[in-house]
C-alpha cells in the first residue's frame, strides 16, 4: 500500500474510533484551517456544534485563544494585541479559570485608531489605542460566563474587532436557564 493511502487509512481509522462526527473534519480543505490556534479554541470548546459555542467557533478561530495567567497578586493577565491591516484581537477568547480581577494589556501594531470597549461587573472600561501604541485595562468578573468585548470605532466590530472573556465556574442553580437545550438551526 502506497504510503499517503496508509496514513489517510490510520486517520480515517482513528476518526471512526473518536466519533463519527469528527470525519468531516479530514477533508483537505478543512485540514489546511487547522491551525494551533484553532486546535487551541476546539479543545477548549469540546461541544463546538452547539448554538452557543458554534457562534463563538465562527467568530473567533481566526484571533485564537489564550489562558490569563494568575500572578502572585491574585491578578488574572493576559496581552491582546492588533495585527496591523488585520481587524482582530489576537487573541480573541481569553479563559479565566475562575472569576476575580483581570489586567489586559492591550498592543495596538495596527496603522488605525481603536479603542477596547470590555466588560467588568455590569459595567464597562474603556482603553483607548492610538496607533502603534499600548494600553492597560483592570476589570473584575466574579461570575462564570462569556463576557463579550470590542473595539466600537467606526465599523471595526463588524470587520472583526469582537473579543469574548470566558470564566470557568459552576454556575449557581438559581442562574441556570430552565429552558432546554434548543437543537442547532439547520440552514443553507
Amino acid at each position: 500500500m502506497r504510503r499517503p493511502a496508509y496514513h489517510a487509512l490510520v486517520l480515517l481509522a482513528s476518526a471512526l474510533l473518536v466519533g463519527c462526527q469528527y470525519v468531516r473534519l479530514l477533508r483537505p480543505s478543512v485540514l489546511k484551517q487547522l491551525n494551533p490556534d484553532v486546535v487551541r479554541l476546539l479543545n477548549e470548546l469540546p461541544t463546538v456544534d452547539d448554538p452557543n459555542e458554534a457562534i463563538v467557533a465562527r467568530l473567533f478561530a481566526h484571533g485564537g485563544l489564550s489562558h490569563a495567567r494568575l500572578g502572585g497578586d491574585g491578578v488574572f493577565r493576559d496581552e491582546i494585541r492588533v495585527p496591523k491591516h488585520e481587524y482582530i484581537w489576537r487573541p480573541a477568547i481569553i479563559v479565566m479559570e475562575r472569576g476575580g480581577e483581570l489586567e489586559l494589556d492591550f498592543a495596538n501594531e495596527d496603522e488605525a485608531f481603536h479603542i477596547a470597549l470590555v466588560p467588568s461587573n455590569g459595567n464597562r472600561r474603556m482603553v483607548e489605542l492610538p496607533v502603534r501604541q499600548r494600553g492597560k485595562v483592570r476589570i473584575r468578573l466574579d461570575q462564570p460566563g462569556y463576557y463579550w468585548f470590542g473595539c466600537p470605532v467606526s465599523n471595526h466590530a463588524g470587520r472583526g474587532m469582537l473579543g469574548l472573556v470566558l470564566v470557568k465556574g459552576e454556575v449557581p442553580a438559581e442562574a441556570k436557564l430552565d429552558r432546554p437545550r434548543m437543537p442547532r438551526p439547520r440552514g443553507g
